[in-house]
């Protein structure tokens, strides 16, 4: 009797409840195996995510994408140290596992988004696979058994299926930057899964150990990590021991390896607390208005997940300041943590329910300021559980069986092509910001940044007015003022533009970009020396900025100080012996110099390493053309008209050539091809009509010298060329 006991005792220490089949009747009790219908919930939950984000992959990088991808260094040394120290313009400062996951991106695929948009979604398909096991372990549990027995699985996948395809959860997934939510909310998840695997498992010092390892990662990827440890001694108490001093007293181990992780947290915000200007107490954001903002955020936040009509990218920077204009929400609110309090102490498993949704909110949602975010839909990724939680579990515990998957499938449909139609705004720059200035018209950073859409379009004229519609709202905003001045620029209004960028260095005078831009001004206007003096301000405070090196060693080769200019790129050569660029560079500065072998060699040394570079062969091309090459610099201005056959110059150029090398009947055959793709080209017409008349074709001839003069009237040479055969015309007659 003893033995069989023991036997007894053993058994019930080597299975978790919810995985020993129960005597009452349901899907554990009919002896099937698990491992098909786990299966098949894996389908399930891939295929329904596949459904919600399929068009979401192709979207372009976004906003904060740019300084954290595209704009990031640390990310192009996948194993270096560096990868772990994101510069501050990035949004992964101090979130090291993030940035890593950003270079395996790029090591895999550089800067092309699809890759970070496939990583995203399978970091979202792995949260909801591990929200799956948290919720059907957590129904198998002794205190909530009898109530689900035989439904555990089911109710756990209807939860992960509605929050899985929710709109809400639209901006974590396919806007990549917001991975560090998706990535803090992957650990969150697997820390919480840990420990309710450890509840009955034989060894609970592994699960433990996996506990804290995910805490700890999690902790290296986002602040909202922080409250997890206390999270899972509410969990602890409302479903394992029962009470806070139960729970520290069976598992005090695990708390004090998920209390030692907050020294990683620790470590991570003090050694980045310059982020003090945006984040934090000391930001421009005072906590009581932050706190009055929140009350509006968090109520919308609440509306959105059970209504998710009216989404928006990006709700901008303003903040409440005024009590009298919150205070229904600050009752909502109220009324909710009053709720929350009461149940936790009366019906602690209906109150963790609130702690996770206010607790995970806590950390961006409370008195603490994010100047440059106030308000941020990716922040209800995780929160969301608990809504989407109560409604399912309230739905299976009141309906039956067949009525509630009716009312999920139905309900499922409808948030999955939510999601799906909600992809579609993110499917170009130009329609994300058209929706957010239509849903947020007093987002001045929404208008700045449909403005650079809108140039990428080539939209110049509506880019000026959507700039000017950012400073009207924001009459501060140094961005704004340095866009409009960068656009002027590059439609040739150089004055215009130099008047914006001194007023963008007045509002910030540590202005990089606007530095810099100022000095590609001076440039245009053939102030080198002023520009080279901005050029070396601006290299101060970014020293490894590529562009701004690139475009000091031009202008110290246009300012006649190609020594140093040919020192610089020398040194840079040696950092990177094939950049194409600063082989071209080279090329002009010993062009200056007349060292004119050098200088063709790094040309031919461009065109060698980037064999489809038009520039690099156009600029050996002129290089070989000036050394009397002509033959192969034909030869180079073909390479170039065959990587950009819709290039008029190029032809142009080579027809020149032609005519230089007495090859008169192809050199005509070229111009006319120039002026096939650029008709109102003077120059074009007025070459072609030289090449004429050598030939003895007059009328043709005197034809294109005119229509040099009509489209440029002030072209000495044409007009004294048609002067010359008008000449000729008249000798002739006399004769």
């Amino acid at each position: 009797m003893a033995a069989a006991k023991s036997k007894r005792r053993e058994s019930a220490v080597s299975f978790h409840p919810g995985w020993r089949p129960e005597r009452a009747g349901g899907e554990e009790s009919r002896g099937r195996p698990e491992f098909p219908a786990g299966v098949l919930c894996f389908v399930l939950i891939l295929g329904a995510a596949i459904a919600a984000y399929h068009n979401s992959f192709r979207g372009p990088l976004v906003f904060d994408d740019i300084p954290a991808i595209v704009e990031n260094p640390s990310i192009r040394h996948l194993w270096s140290l560096q990868v772990l120290a994101a510069p501050l313009s990035a949004g992964t400062v101090g979130r090291p596992a993030v940035n890593f996951s950003l270079a395996v991106n790029y090591a895999l695929g550089g800067v092309d988004p699809i890759g970070y948009h496939i990583a995203n979604f399978c970091i979202h398909v792995l949260a909801a696979l591990t929200l799956f096991g948290f919720l059907r372990r957590t129904l198998q549990l002794p205190s909530l058994r009898g109530r689900f027995a035989g439904r555990s699985r089911l109710v756990a996948l209807s939860i992960t299926l509605l929050w899985t395809v929710h709109p809400l959860l639209t901006q974590t997934v396919a806007y990549v930057v917001q991975r560090t939510e998706l990535i803090a909310s992957l650990f969150y998840l697997l820390t919480m899964y840990c420990v309710v695997r450890s509840y009955d498992a034989a060894r609970k010092g592994g699960w433990h150990g996996w506990a804290i390892a995910s805490c700890l990662l999690g902790m290296a990827s986002k602040e909202m990590m922080i409250t997890a440890p206390v999270m899972v001694w509410l969990y602890d108490r409302a479903f394992l021991s029962g009470s806070f001093k139960g729970a520290l007293k069976q598992r005090g181990r695990l708390y004090l390896g998920l209390a030692a992780t907050w020294l990683l947290l620790g470590a991570l915000v003090v050694s980045h607390n310059d982020r003090n200007q945006t984040v934090g107490f000391g930001s421009a954001v005072t906590s009581w208005d932050y706190a009055l903002t929140q009350c509006w955020a968090i109520v919308r936040y609440f509306r959105l997940a059970l209504w998710p009509q009216g989404l928006v990218f990006d709700y901008g920077t303003q903040v409440i300041k005024n009590f009298a204009s919150v205070w229904p929400q600050a009752g909502i609110l109220l009324v909710l943590l009053g709720a929350t309090v009461c149940a936790t102490i009366r019906r602690p498993r209906l109150g963790f329910a609130g702690c996770w949704f206010f607790g995970v909110l806590a950390p961006s949602s409370s008195i603490v300021p994010l100047a440059t975010q106030t308000v941020g839909e990716h922040r209800m990724y995780l929160p969301l559980v608990a809504i989407v939680a109560l409604a399912g579990v309230g739905l299976f515990a009141r309906a039956n069986k067949n009525a509630a998957l009716v009312v999920v499938a139905l309900v499922g449909t409808l948030l999955g092509w939510g999601t799906a139609q909600r992809n579609e705004v993110y499917q170009s720059k130009f329609s994300l910001w058209s929706d957010t200035v239509g849903k947020r018209p007093a987002n001045a950073r929404a208008f700045n940044e449909l403005g650079n859409a809108l140039d990428s379009l080539g939209r110049s004229s509506e880019a000026l007015a959507a700039y000017d519609q950012a400073m009207q709202l924001k009459p501060d905003y140094a961005i704004a003022c340095y866009n409009r001045a960068d656009l002027l620029l590059k439609m040739g209004q150089t004055d215009a533009a130099l008047g914006l960028f001194d007023q963008a260095l007045r509002l910030k005078p540590d202005y990089f970009k606007a530095l810099r831009g100022k000095a590609d001004a001076l440039m245009r206007a053939g102030k080198g020396d002023a520009a080279i003096a901005l050029y070396r301000q601006a290299l101060k405070l970014q020293p490894d900025d590529a562009d701004a090196a690139r475009s000091l060693r031009v202008a110290l080769v246009s300012a006649g100080q190609s020594p140093e200019a040919v020192e610089r790129l020398e040194a840079a050569l040696r950092v990177d012996p094939r950049d194409t660029r600063t082989h071209s560079d080279l090329g002009y500065a010993y062009s200056k110099l007349g060292r004119t072998e050098l200088a063709m060699s790094h040309f031919a040394m461009a065109a060698q390493l980037e064999p489809d570079s038009a520039e690099a062969h156009g600029n050996y091309a002129v290089a070989l053309q000036r050394a009397g090459r002509l033959t192969d610099a034909i030869a180079e201005y073909r390479q170039v008209i065959r990587l950009k056959p819709d290039d008029a110059v190029a032809h142009y150029t080579l027809g020149n050539v032609c005519a230089q090398t007495a090859d008169l009947v192809q050199a005509v055959a070229i111009y006319q091809e120039a002026l096939k793709l650029r008709p109102e080209y003077p120059e074009a017409h007025n070459n072609l009509g030289a090449v004429l008349r050598r030939l003895g074709r007059l009328d043709e001839a005197r034809e294109h010298y005119r229509l040099a003069l009509k489209y440029r009237p002030d072209y000495p040479q044409a007009r004294r060329n048609l002067a010359v055969l008008a000449g000729s015309d008249v000798a002739a007659t006399e004769n």
